[in-house]
């Protein structure tokens, strides 16, 4: 457990740290971190997925690590071809690819890397683009605003996790998802709803006290977008381990001491983040219209 703790702490410093560069106006390298982040997500995953086709699992890892720097630096603005036609060029070389070496590729691998290698970098970078969004409206959002917005989804990621933990150990008696994940409960899952929520209006407090600059972010909406964005959390926790309980592994890597690999550690913000961008957007839209 202290090696647990320790490692947790040093990522939440690590987070911490990525959001200081969004707040300070260099969000945009942020992707970086992120291309990395997903190039090992991917490497994971076709490892649990039992893929022995390692040119397949390099192809996977380098369109994950692109996705990322492509939005993240707006490098459409500099490639003549539209998003589509390059999603569809690399389909179809991963098809060719798996004809040219079908004696140790299944298809199955192939499956799983094309959605690996597109919905990971996609979701992980909801990050860049619920800040490049935000920054269109400058009337309504401020750089606190956006710091706010992308730390409260990291807390329905991560400390919602850890509310999850110590609310279960104490109170949780009825599983959640026994055939999933057999150690999560429903009591522990509502501790971690309520705990997330309440510290997430006391960081609101502080901000709208020492760092908004605009009125955009009311407390009401803190109260009523937490718990969807928890929850969403705890699907992407346990949308992970189904497929880690379909090839009988514990955890997708050894990356982070107690924790598991870099899979094991965004798996619930690869829903949280997309979430909060999704949300984000639309009340905007909505407002403006």
């Amino acid at each position: 457990m202290l090696v647990r703790i320790i490692v947790g702490v040093v990522c939440a410093v690590f987070a911490i740290g990525l959001i200081a560069l969004v707040g300070n106006g260099y969000g945009a390298y942020v992707c970086i971190v992120v291309s990395i982040f997903s190039a090992l997500c991917v490497h994971e995953i076709m490892g649990v997925s039992q893929c022995k086709n390692k040119i397949l699992t390099r192809v996977n890892m380098v369109f994950a690590a692109c996705v990322p720097l492509y939005l993240g630096f707006d490098l459409g603005r500099f490639i003549p071809v539209a998003p589509g036609i390059i999603i569809g060029i690399y389909i179809l070389a991963v098809m060719i690819l798996m004809l040219a070496t079908y004696e140790r590729t299944k298809f199955e691998n192939v499956a799983i890397g094309l959605f690996a290698s597109t919905a990971i970098p996609v979701s992980a970078s909801c990050l860049m683009l619920t800040f490049q969004f935000m920054d269109k409206y400058p009337v309504l959002f401020s750089k606190s605003s956006e710091v706010f917005v992308i730390l409260i989804a990291m807390y329905c990621a991560w400390l919602c996790d850890t509310f999850c933990l110590f609310s279960g150990m104490a109170f949780g008696k009825h599983k959640l998802a026994p055939r999933i994940s057999p150690k999560k409960t429903i009591e522990g899952s509502v501790g971690g709803v309520i705990g997330t929520t309440v510290f997430s209006i006391a960081t609101w407090a502080i901000f709208n006290k020492w760092f908004f600059v605009t009125d955009t972010i009311k407390w009401w909406m803190v109260l009523a977008i937490v718990p969807v964005v928890c929850v969403m959390g705890m699907f992407g926790d346990l949308s992970a381990s189904v497929l880690k309980r379909n090839y009988g592994v514990k955890d997708y890597g050894t990356l982070f001491p107690e924790h598991g690999g870099a899979m094991d550690r965004i798996d619930s913000y690869l829903f949280t983040m997309p979430t909060m961008y999704i949300i984000v957007r639309l009340i905007t839209e909505l407002s403006v219209k």
